[in-house]
């Protein structure tokens, strides 16, 4: 089954343009180069469910109407995934008749949202009840959100590890330098259709925690995905001159974009 997947958010960590109106080699006057931090929309006939909540999340969800969200999940615990989680309260008080609301993610991660946002979590004043749950993933173990079917896939984002998520024929790989324990990414990756992953480090072949245009060709010509699209981007690529140089199977993410 596939699903409607939107791209919420393509920035990097400083997103476009950067504070202090900074555009660097974007085009202002193109609305594909105004990038809000990274986020991905995925929905069913039933089902909504987000992956990763940066700073820029209330402002994704206004501009795209979410009415309803039934689970996030993260990929790892830097500030520009995770710093807009308490704007999920909203959502979660919507189905706090149903229980907590679900938060999925890897035990690390998990652990450090619970120290940073603990009273999300647990009670700690009787006034503001929590009202979420961790769910914790597997990786390469699927597992499904509604009617949504869901597998983590292991990536290295140089010091850390995150999770990078399949989801039917697409995959999101996000944050990431490289792909962890290659043969078995690679071989739970093939036969997806399209592939979002991190590019943020498109300008430079010696970025330490983001991939390089070149690893992501190298990966593909093993993975095989016939629509590669390029996310966390930065103030230094700009859309229309960045895109137009691509292979073929290769393009640019813009906030906004629906597979």
């Amino acid at each position: 089954m596939d699903y409607k997947i939107t791209i919420a958010g393509c920035g990097n960590s400083f997103g476009v343009p950067r504070p202090g109106n900074e555009w660097g080699n974007c085009d202002p006057k193109n609305k594909k180069n105004r990038r809000t931090r990274c986020s991905l929309l995925i929905q069913s006939e039933t089902t909504n469910i987000v992956v990763d909540t940066g700073q820029d999340f209330r402002e994704q969800m206004n501009t795209f109407n979410i009415k309803n969200l039934d689970a996030v999940l993260y990929t790892h615990a830097h500030g520009d995934h995770v710093a807009g989680i308490d704007d999920v309260r909203v959502y979660a008080q919507d189905k706090v008749n149903s229980g907590r609301f679900p938060v999925y993610s890897s035990q690390s991660c998990l652990t450090e949202l619970e120290r940073r946002y603990n009273y999300l979590f647990e009670t700690v004043n009787p006034s503001y009840p929590a009202l979420f749950r961790q769910e914790l993933v597997k990786v390469y173990e699927p597992f499904r959100v509604g009617d949504i079917d869901i597998t983590p896939h292991l990536l290295n984002h140089g010091r850390i590890t995150a999770l990078g998520y399949r989801f039917g024929s697409t995959a999101y790989s996000v944050d990431m330098l490289d792909l962890a324990n290659d043969d078995m990414s690679i071989n739970h990756l093939k036969g997806i259709h399209t592939w979002i992953v991190d590019a943020g480090g498109f300008m430079s072949s010696t970025n330490p925690v983001h991939a390089s245009f070149e690893r992501i060709f190298a990966l593909n010509e093993k993975i095989g995905a016939k629509r590669v699209i390029l996310t966390v981007l930065s103030h230094l690529i700009d859309y229309n001159s960045v895109n137009s140089a691509l292979p073929d199977g290769f393009e640019l993410a813009y906030d906004g974009l629906v597979l």
